[in-house]
């Protein structure tokens, strides 16, 4: 179980795509960037650690999460039943977009697509131990072609409001916003800019991260007692002076969200 602010999310580890780590950027960015919404929207959900902190956080008043594996919709359900948010959440089973209701609109839309293609899979399994030949790994990882992007891109407008804000976040060791952009303006949507996660983002992702788990031992068991005040100027000097929180600092780095608007 992974708890943000009081909603406890139900997941099993292999649903876990980066959600509960580097997902945690979105907080900080969406609150930077575009602030409350009234419906947010997380494609790619899996168990939608992403949606599920953005409704903890305030950042929208309503939830559509919607993913491919019967599994993480079903983790979705029991994480709505257990803390009461059937007024608050929907979720679908859907194909990329296939299979969410024409009715539905939003005003944000979120996600954590997979990350690589046939030009770069092969490296990200080798350098992160990953059997390319793991179906659920898979499932999280590759998008061969950018096919799953491309549908993606092509289809969202279809479920806008006007002004809505898309953030997909994307992995500098897989892509860059060049391999995008075309398929976004195709899909009626106009590129703004491509962010990268500040020290501050990233010292309120980990903080979100290590309050999420119930960890008893070590250095978590005492950061996950601090006010973010204490813990964020803490994490800021350890960055610049101790080992393992610039490798930290290095692997969040690697993230990149591309920001696109429907006007």
């Amino acid at each position: 179980m992974f708890k943000v602010k009081g909603i406890k999310i139900f997941y099993d580890e292999k649903l876990d795509g980066g959600g509960t780590f580097f997902g945690q950027l979105y907080v900080p960015i969406v609150r930077k960037l575009v602030g409350k919404s009234k419906t947010c929207f997380e494609a790619f959900s899996g168990p939608a650690f992403i949606g599920f902190s953005l409704l903890a956080n305030n950042l929208c008043e309503e939830l559509v999460v919607a993913d491919i594996n019967p599994e993480a919709i079903n983790y979705i359900k029991l994480t709505v039943n257990e803390n009461n948010l059937s007024r608050k959440v929907r979720y679908y089973i859907a194909d990329v977009l296939e299979g969410i209701p024409e009715s539905e609109r939003f005003d944000l839309v979120v996600g954590n697509p997979p990350h690589f293609n046939e030009s770069t899979i092969k490296e990200f399994c080798r350098i992160y131990g990953v059997e390319c030949s793991n179906a659920i790994e898979m499932l999280k990882s590759y998008d061969p072609g950018w096919k799953l992007h491309k549908r993606f891109y092509d289809s969202i407008h279809k479920f806008l409001n006007k002004g809505a804000n898309i953030i997909l976040v994307e992995n500098s060791e897989g892509s860059s916003e060049k391999d995008f952009i075309e398929f976004m303006q195709k899909g009626g949507l106009k590129y703004v800019k491509t962010i990268h996660p500040t020290l501050d983002d990233i010292a309120e992702a980990y903080y979100i991260f290590i309050k999420g788990f119930d960890i008893k031992v070590g250095i978590p068991k005492v950061v996950k007692h601090l006010p973010i005040s204490v813990f964020r100027p803490l994490f800021l000097l350890g960055a610049k002076t101790y080992k393992p929180a610039k490798e930290l600092v290095s692997l969040y780095s690697k993230f990149y969200f591309i920001y696109s608007k429907y006007n």
